[in-house]
């Protein structure tokens, strides 16, 4: 009997870790592609604590197949309050292969901003940006893999997203930020799960989609 507290609290402290980390990610993706922030890219994410500090960045910063005056156009709408709108338009751009199109999709999809969530569409969105190396879509997926969002919780494949985001992240604050993040999920793989993600995020090769 003395031996089961111990145990307990292990298992306390790693679910509580796991909450913790969803939370964090949660909030930062969640503004990040909030369409009341969608003229800007947030680029610093202090996930390791609840304290989010950004700095913003246009547009350009992302991958562009549709026309900047495309999404621009997006942007315009979202920030009159003409979500549907938005929506409607991003649901034309995303399908020739847009990144950013297909990122801000699946955000509409996962938190309901112009209707019903869909987390099945949300995963399929992030996923199409995120092979294309769209490192703030891989954020998207790990925010659902971590909360269970469309499928049940997976945390090796949310520490496989981020492994792959903060090799393609530059600037060192925010490698640092989500790479601290990355490694608060360690404790809730097995040794093989571990290596098996390192094994896939080493293998990781985007793919740009034809537009």
């Amino acid at each position: 009997m003395p031996s089961a507290a111990p145990r307990r609290g292990n298992c306390d402290r790693r679910h509580g870790a796991g909450r913790a980390v969803a939370a964090v990610v949660a909030r930062a993706a969640k503004i990040g592609n909030s369409p009341a922030m969608s003229s800007t890219r947030f680029t610093s994410r202090l996930l390791a604590v609840a304290l989010l500090l950004a700095t913003l960045q246009p547009f350009a910063a992302a991958p562009v197949f549709a026309a900047q005056a495309d999404l621009e156009e997006v942007l315009k709408m979202e920030l009159e309050g003409d979500k549907v709108g938005a929506y409607l338009r991003l649901k034309e751009l995303a399908p020739t292969g847009d990144p950013e199109a297909q990122y801000k999709l699946g955000g509409y999809y996962q938190y309901g901003w112009a209707g019903p969530t869909n987390f099945a569409l949300a995963r399929e969105w992030y996923g199409r940006a995120a092979h294309q190396g769209h490192a703030d879509a891989m954020l998207g997926l790990a925010v659902m893999d971590t909360q269970g969002q469309g499928a049940p919780v997976n945390n090796k494949s949310a520490f496989t997203w981020l492994t792959i985001a903060a090799s393609i992240f530059k600037e060192p604050d925010i490698v640092k930020t989500v790479a601290g993040l990355r490694n608060k999920l360690k404790s809730e793989l097995s040794s093989a799960d571990l290596n098996a993600a390192l094994a896939e995020a080493m293998a990781f090769q985007a793919v740009k989609e034809q537009p």
